[in-house]
């Protein structure tokens, strides 16, 4: 019997797909960003089991509340509601069940109301509600698994970029220094920075590979995931520019979803929270966060001001140093990388400056969070990797910041603020 070439299309459909997964899985780029990330997974799932053991600090007060005597805050419900004990793997996700995750979780139970939720993107809860289908009740197990997938998916984007614009070795690297930074931890924890990651990367390596809807589509799933999303404009339209003056000028037409998808999507939520009479997010930010926005310059002010007055909190200076960290490494990267990146590196940093504390004593404190935000800043590790070309620097380098890492995240599973 003959088989004709289009009865025999699943064979070669089949055969097709072995070789792609083979030559995948000789891939140097996925054998070390999975090695990277199961790492940085397993050693802080079993740190965090061992830290969790012994939970004297106690819960904030936001999630105090008595179903009997209904006293309390009934967001508190909302919290118990997440991780019911009997779900699937209760106890081993519990410890991550802090701070923004809380939030996150109660989109995704929730929804959207008039509050101070309407700060946080949709993409997260949204995925999140629709993993959680398939966990039993258990939104914390769901959103470690979004985030954590995504974080494979940022470690794998991360080296082939890196090695793509500076080689296998300086990839390897940077991507050990992401993974062990202070604050690295949260790439594997409930929030949003992994997806964040995943679609910028992944963005920067469309533009670069001249895949403009690709590009532009993933920038706009990353502004519906943090609003800092929109300033992917700035990079990806310097690359379409770039590419625009080597070939006909008709081409930007092609360019354009590349240089708007960021944009349309950071639109695209503000018209949610409008035509949903959700509140005003400025408003949300000042009465929930004792948020405002200023130039970047006067939280650097206020903060010297608080310093000489003695007022300062202690998470204050850890931010203060990594931003100044960062800067620094940024000047490496205006001097030494493309200009797209040093565009996203000063522009992200300006938007971490511009929301400005206005509160009295710890609630005004500045850069409030900044030492989490800068894992979004993949072309300053990129720099690190590049400074730190001796091993006994760069291992020294890595075994402090894991040490800070393993306090940090100490901090955090008791309910001390990090970031």
């Amino acid at each position: 019997m003959i088989v004709s070439q289009g009865q025999d299309w699943p064979r070669l459909w089949l055969r097709a797909a072995r070789e792609q997964i083979a030559q995948l899985a000789r891939s140097r780029a996925l054998r070390v960003s999975l090695g990277v990330f199961l790492t940085l997974r397993l050693l802080t799932l079993v740190a965090a089991l061992l830290m969790a053991r012994d939970m004297s600090a106690a819960r904030p007060d936001l999630l105090r509340f008595n179903l009997l005597t209904l006293e309390g805050n009934p967001s508190g419900i909302t919290y118990y509601a997440s991780l019911p004990a009997h779900a699937p793997f209760a106890q081993v996700v519990e410890p991550w069940r802090r701070y923004d995750t809380a939030w996150y979780i109660l989109i995704a139970m929730q929804g959207y109301f008039p509050d101070t939720r309407i700060v946080f993107p949709p993409l997260y809860p949204a995925l999140t509600r629709f993993v959680e289908l398939f966990c039993g009740g258990n939104f914390v197990l769901a959103a470690l698994i979004v985030s954590n997938v995504f974080c494979a998916a940022a470690f794998y984007l991360f080296y082939r970029l890196t090695a793509w614009e500076w080689g296998d070795r300086v990839a390897t690297r940077a991507l050990i220094l992401l993974a062990a930074f202070p604050t690295g931890f949260y790439l594997v924890a409930g929030y949003t920075e992994p997806l964040f990651l995943t679609f910028t990367l992944g963005a920067f390596l469309a533009a670069l590979d001249r895949r403009w809807w690709l590009a532009g589509g993933l920038a706009f799933l990353a502004s519906l995931t943090r609003l800092q999303g929109v300033v992917l404009c700035l990079p990806l339209g310097w690359i379409a520019y770039v590419q625009c003056r080597e070939v006909a000028r008709r081409a930007l037409i092609d360019r354009l979803p590349a240089l708007i998808g960021a944009l349309l999507g950071t639109l695209a939520f503000v018209a949610f929270i409008t035509y949903g009479q959700l509140g005003s997010m400025e408003q949300a930010y000042a009465e929930g966060w004792k948020l405002a926005s200023h130039l970047p310059w006067d939280s650097v002010i206020t903060y010297m001001q608080r310093l000489f007055t003695g007022i300062t909190a202690a998470h204050e200076h850890n931010n203060a140093f990594t931003l100044l960290l960062m800067a620094a490494l940024g000047v490496v990267v205006l001097l030494r990388f493309q200009r797209a990146y040093a565009l996203y590196v000063w522009s992200t940093l300006a938007v971490i400056l511009v929301r400005y504390h206005f509160g009295e004593g710890l609630e005004g404190a500045q850069f409030e969070s900044a030492i989490r935000y800068v894992l979004l800043l993949f072309p300053c590790f990129a720099a690190g990797a590049l400074i730190l070309q001796r091993p006994r620097a760069f291992w020294l380098t890595v075994a402090v910041m894991a040490l800070m890492q393993v306090y940090l995240l100490n901090d955090f599973v008791h309910w001390v603020w990090v970031a």
